[in-house]
């Protein structure tokens, strides 16, 4: 059955309480396991234990997680799948958010739209063991045919007065008195019930709708199902192929609608895209599978398509030329520090029904990891050193010139040199020897 309630709930106490191990609660906490933490948050197993003591252990994984996920900001979406009852039978490209109000509700309703529900009375069968079968039929099931038995004999006195009113309309007589439940004699209804063995379709919108089951995938008779107009409408749920969440399908992780909004960058303006996440890679690609990323505390799938995440075969052209193959995602990497890491994108999450969370990725924009790398100091949007100037020449001497013309030419002009300009046997005192 599912629950609309928290599953985990963590309890936290101020410094001042913590120091006399005061947790609110019927006992104090020891304070050596509770003072040398630097995340004092705890979730309590069992108030009184029969040792006569409080059991707890430490929630930080969870409060951290939940932390974490919402500074990603992400909106929680319904299981996306092809509604084949549509007349269009296409697929939603688009995310429907689980606080929409034909999907966020509990209460039954007539006609299809009760199965959209994600709360329901009874079990999901898709997903029970043999043994857990067996045991619910005993029960649950079994105490409840007598009851079950008035819902055919009901139903097939409301199938008889239809007939019964068709029939006399198209003979132009009045309408014949309706029969109740109390007139269907017993072969009758034995004749109906082996009908209904027969209608797989109908058979099974009987019993779902009796016992509050979560909806399955498409019966057996599949063409009945298009034939049986508001009996069955099981293919339409959203949760027909995964199965109902066992809480509520935010999981009281995001309460966010949407992705729709615009971020604004201080210096930048506007962004195109939000901030990307770092992403760790926790495990390499193994065949056909993707590879597993750490995203804020979930394991994710690493991104699809043609992205550095995905080793596409070169020899047929389908990885761009200026995208590099991550290190770590074909083999695991032991040299860096910390393990490959990279930024991706969270574009939605799910909750499956064991109550996992599914977040999908989306690669990055290049200018939005860049944008993230700078405002962590790893790396700049602009170049802002100053560029250092050349030192310039000084200016050649104007006259120059016209002092190598008048040597050449020989000039009056020409200034005389204040010395022998050409050196000389006489100037080295060589003149002297014979």
């Amino acid at each position: 059955m599912t629950r609309q309630y928290p599953q985990i709930q963590t309890v936290t106490s101020p410094l001042s309480s913590r120091e006399k191990g005061d947790w609110g609660f019927k006992r104090p906490f020891p304070l050596k396991s509770t003072l040398t933490t630097s995340t004092p948050l705890i979730r309590v197993k069992q108030v009184d234990s029969i040792e006569s003591v409080t059991d707890f252990a430490s929630a930080a994984d969870h409060a951290l997680s939940l932390e974490k996920f919402q500074e990603m900001r992400i909106a929680m979406s319904i299981p996306k799948g092809k509604d084949t009852n549509s007349p269009s039978f296409t697929t939603d490209t688009w995310h429907k958010s689980v606080f929409e109000e034909d999907l966020d509700f509990t209460q039954r309703r007539k006609g299809r739209k009760d199965d959209k529900r994600w709360k329901f009375t009874g079990p999901w069968l898709a997903r029970m063991t043999e043994g857990e079968f067996m045991a619910y039929l005993d029960k649950k099931v079994r105490p409840q045919r007598d009851d079950f038995a008035k819902l055919l004999r009901a139903k097939l006195a409301e199938s008889i007065n239809a007939e019964r009113a068709k029939s006399a309309m198209e003979q132009g007589k009045e309408a014949p008195q309706k029969i109740t439940s109390r007139d269907i004699n017993r072969e009758d209804y034995i004749e109906y019930v082996r009908s209904l063995r027969n209608d797989r379709a109908t058979l099974y919108g009987l019993v779902s709708k009796f016992l509050d089951l979560a909806p399955l995938g498409q019966p057996v008779g599949i063409i009945q199902t298009f034939l049986a107009g508001g009996e069955n409408a099981a293919a339409e749920s959203p949760y027909g192929k995964s199965g109902p969440p066992p809480s509520h399908p935010s999981a009281g992780i995001s309460y966010l609608r949407t992705n729709s909004f615009m971020e604004n960058h201080p210096v930048y303006g506007p962004q195109k895209q939000r901030a990307p996440t770092l992403a760790r890679v926790v495990y390499p690609r193994l065949g056909p599978s993707a590879a597993k990323l750490g995203v804020g505390g979930f394991v994710a799938d690493s991104p699809p398509g043609d992205n550095e995440f995905n080793n596409r075969n070169p020899a047929r052209n389908r990885i761009s030329t200026n995208k590099k193959m991550l290190t770590g995602i074909s083999h695991l990497d032991t040299t860096t520090f910390g393990g490959a890491k990279a930024y991706v994108s969270p574009e939605t999450a799910t909750v499956d029904p064991s109550g996992k969370v599914v977040v999908q990725l989306r690669e990055a924009g290049t200018e939005a990891q860049l944008i993230a790398r700078e405002a962590k100091g790893r790396g700049h949007v602009y170049n802002s050193t100053k560029q250092v100037k050349q030192a310039k020449s000084a200016p050649a001497d104007p006259w120059r010139a016209d002092r190598v013309v008048d040597e050449l030419v020989g000039g009056e002009n020409a200034d005389a040199p204040e010395g022998n300009a050409v050196s000389s046997s006489r100037n080295y005192g060589l003149d002297g020897r014979q």
